[in-house]
């Protein structure tokens, strides 16, 4: 479930950045420090993988339930929020920053302007040796340089079976600059 989770992590961490292959413009946002706030509400609880299963079945009876309820609450359509923060370089503008190696997606601009963009990801295979796939469609609307907001719809699919996680997210820039060991 930490490779799913993964795959949405990769697509949200440049939610203040515009990045796809196709013809795109920079979006008119500040470089430096920003910090993104998401609410993620999934639905659809995944399959649980065989080697997880075995795990399950070695836990005490209150170990069990724990962890189900926190797979109910993580992927049972409880909105789930999470702050974190994000250097945004010029680099990161002017090329695809959501392409990464392992993730193996096919990105398309469907729209983009400096205030507006849209994109889809098909045939993601992040986590295919775990039998995971999905595709994904972004939104980001930048506010003003300052500040941005946005959607990500992203279906997964995993053993056959199918989660949806709906985002929303603000962007706020912080300062100029970034902290070491923030990326």
């Amino acid at each position: 479930m930490r490779k799913v989770a993964f795959v949405f992590a990769i697509c949200l961490s440049a939610s203040v950045v515009l990045a796809a292959t196709g013809q795109f413009q920079p979006l008119n946002v500040k470089t430096g420090l920003w910090q993104i706030t998401e609410i993620s509400t999934p639905t659809g609880l995944p399959a649980i993988p065989p080697d997880m299963q075995a795990k399950l079945d070695q836990m005490t009876p209150e170990q069990r339930a724990k962890m189900e309820e926190m797979l109910k609450s993580r992927f049972g359509g409880t909105p789930h929020t999470t702050t974190y923060k994000k250097c945004v370089t010029k680099e990161d503008l002017e090329k695809n920053a959501f392409s990464r190696p392992t993730e193996k997606c096919s990105w398309t601009t469907l729209s983009s302007t400096g205030n507006d963009v849209e994109i889809h990801g098909s045939s993601c295979e992040d986590g295919k040796n775990d039998g995971i796939k999905g595709d994904a469609s972004i939104k980001v609307h930048v506010l003003d340089s300052e500040n941005a907001t946005g959607t990500v719809h992203v279906t997964v699919t995993s053993n056959g079976q199918t989660t949806n996680f709906n985002n929303t997210f603000t962007g706020k820039w912080l300062s100029a600059s970034c902290p070491a060991g923030i990326n």
